[in-house]
């Protein structure tokens, strides 16, 4: 399966395109503000409905219109097939429609039906930035429905425990009715807590447990020892092997007090840490820029192993890494099965068959 042409709409500064793929490597180089990210942008909302800025709702489209459209050809195994991903404004919010061959399709159909990932500079804030991160990495890489729904379900019953807790500071409810809502609440806590906390093991372990075969194109001799460390908010590590359960009811004892005083949860898989090691140091102050992204694509790539058919869009994957780095890193992805869109300002000095090289200046591309 691959993406065989695509036509763009009023999408930023784009009005309109129409460009066919390759279906291996597609390489967009350009000076920053030309749209190369912009175009792999259009790509994944017409794949996904929506795009891969958190915090993007509705900006692609432009200034004083009223919508934007994404238009993509695709070679499948039944034969060709069409995407036709439709946004606009509605009382300043952005909505969409998504058209498969003629048909209203669910965002939920688009995940199933094409896999797709993303690598930009926001991704290496797993390492950069905070433990909030570091956990939204990992549940981004929840390989299960199972392991999507433990999350689902801790992220409602810290809800519903932040709102109880809330409504007893404000005297809303009666002591004796708090504490006996308390603790029936805080048994499911725990037991999805539990959940949770496994789903993450089992997803870092196999993040680590392929990664001795990818660090060979990322790092220079000696290969480091790339690991994790995962933590309570006690400073208690957990392991796939030990008693997650009682280290978690034992942390969530010590601190109920506290929770009832301050009128919000303070013990849980929330308020975990997780640490990527480097050589058993912490990345973020122990590796140098380079590395950390080295680190984080290592990851990434780990990840995708298993989904040999995903659409690869990397934005300005090759920004901080070395010339033999960055070879290393282009004849990873040319092994890979899959059709890829790769972003750098500058044109590549190395090139292989596998690889198609775009120019994009001012909304407009032309392969080179």
């Amino acid at each position: 399966m691959f993406l065989k042409k695509a036509e763009l709409f009023q999408f930023r500064n784009y009005e309109y395109l129409s460009l066919d793929l390759s279906q291996f490597i597609n390489i967009f180089v350009g000076e920053n503000g030309a749209g190369k990210s912009s175009f792999l942008e259009a790509l994944y909302c017409a794949l996904r409905g929506k795009s891969f800025h958190s915090f993007v709702s509705g900006q692609f489209i432009q200034k004083n219109k009223k919508s934007s459209k994404v238009c993509l050809t695709l070679k499948e195994e039944e034969g060709f097939s069409n995407l036709e991903a439709d946004f606009f404004l509605s009382d300043f919010r952005l909505k969409s429609e998504i058209l498969y061959c003629g048909k209203k399709k669910k965002p939920a159909f688009l995940i199933d039906r094409f896999p797709c990932f993303v690598f930009t500079e926001s991704s290496l804030k797993c390492i950069r930035q905070g433990p909030g991160e570091r956990r939204n990495f990992v549940e981004g890489c929840f390989f299960s429905s199972q392991q999507n729904q433990a999350k689902n379900s801790f992220d409602k019953l810290l809800k519903q425990k932040n709102q109880l807790l809330k409504n007893y500071k404000k005297d809303l409810i009666l002591k004796a009715d708090f504490l006996s809502f308390l603790e029936t609440l805080n048994k499911s806590f725990l037991k999805a807590s539990y959940d949770l906390v496994q789903a993450r093991l089992e997803t870092l372990d196999r993040l680590y447990s392929a990664l001795p075969d990818i660090t060979a194109y990322f790092f220079k001799e000696p290969k480091p020892f790339l690991s994790f460390r995962y933590l309570t908010e006690g400073n208690k590590a957990l392991k796939k092997d030990s008693d997650i359960l009682s280290l978690l009811k034992e942390e969530l004892d010590k601190r109920t007090r506290q929770e009832i005083q301050a009128g919000v949860s303070l013990s849980g898989p929330h308020r975990h840490e997780i640490s990527f090691l480097f050589n058993k140091e912490d990345s973020r102050s122990f590796c140098s820029k380079g590395q950390q992204r080295s680190y984080v694509l290592s990851l990434f790539l780990s990840h995708i192993k298993a989904f040999p058919q995903a659409f690869l869009f990397l934005d300005d994957v090759l920004l901080e890494l070395d010339e033999g780095i960055q070879k290393k890193f282009l004849s990873f992805l040319e092994k890979k099965n899959c059709q890829i869109f790769l972003t750098n300002c500058k044109i590549i000095s190395f090139n292989t068959e596998k690889m198609s090289l775009f120019y994009v200046k001012e909304g407009r591309i032309k392969r080179i």
